[in-house]
């Protein structure tokens, strides 16, 4: 799926295992099952391992699928400052001016593979990860994106709250359970449930409204503009 940076500073390059898949948009954190790396390395965040915004890193600004286990599919947003009527194959496609999502051709450059010759004398070590993916990590940066689905948070690894409907000052958090498995045809939003397919996604945050003064999750972001025709978020890391 996609990301586009609006502004932002500081883009830092971590590791990733070949069969964790992380797509540019997904919200990441390190992976705490695997220690054995300076720095650790990462995969999609997760609110029922990864509960509070210190444990989160950012926003992945990379398409780094691996083995890619679960056949999906890259996408990548344009800017049409025009705005653009065409049919494509039978279908009629209408854009107004400004930003659109569609699929990227991704080669085998995504994929995670081990290089035996170094060029880096000082590495130390003869067989290391080719690709890991870079993350922005910026307070304040804004994006848009297409890494988000229309629940709500109801419990720490749970999104079974109301259905959302993206509104500016909205606060975002990311998904609850550790189900890396994910739907293989783009849609956006994404097509996600209370407890499936919402790993590294942005759902609404909500404060719990239960018994106990334990909290659901923290906000990482805020959303600033929701675009429901071309299916993209707007929003600004906290």
């Amino acid at each position: 799926m996609a990301i586009r940076a609006l502004n932002s500073v500081v883009a830092a390059n971590y590791n990733k295992l070949s069969t964790d898949p992380i797509l540019a948009g997904d919200i990441v954190a390190f992976n705490t099952n695997d220690v054995t790396q300076n720095p650790s390395v990462v995969r999609r965040a997760v609110r029922n391992t990864q509960l509070m915004r210190a444990a989160v890193l950012g926003v992945s600004a990379d398409d780094a699928l691996g083995t890619n286990p679960y056949g999906e599919t890259p996408t990548m947003i344009n800017n049409d400052p025009a705005g653009s009527n065409f049919v494509n194959g039978s279908a009629f496609q209408s854009y107004t001016a400004g930003f659109y999502v569609g699929v990227k051709r991704a080669i085998s450059e995504f994929k995670d593979e081990s290089v035996d010759v170094i060029t880096n004398l000082t590495a130390g070590i003869p067989t290391y990860a080719s690709r890991g993916v870079s993350v922005y990590t910026t307070p304040s940066s804004q994006f848009i994106t297409d890494r988000f689905t229309l629940l709500t948070i109801s419990s720490a690894t749970a999104d079974g709250g109301a259905a959302w409907t993206p509104t500016p000052g909205d606060l975002v958090t990311w998904g609850g359970t550790n189900s890396a498995a994910v739907t293989t045809t783009p849609t956006n939003p994404q097509a996600a449930t209370a407890s499936t397919y919402n790993a590294g996604l942005l759902v609404k945050w909500a404060p719990n409204t239960g018994s106990t003064a334990t909290e659901w999750g923290q906000p990482i972001g805020r959303v600033d503009y929701y675009d429901s025709g071309a299916g993209l978020l707007y929003w600004t890391l906290f």
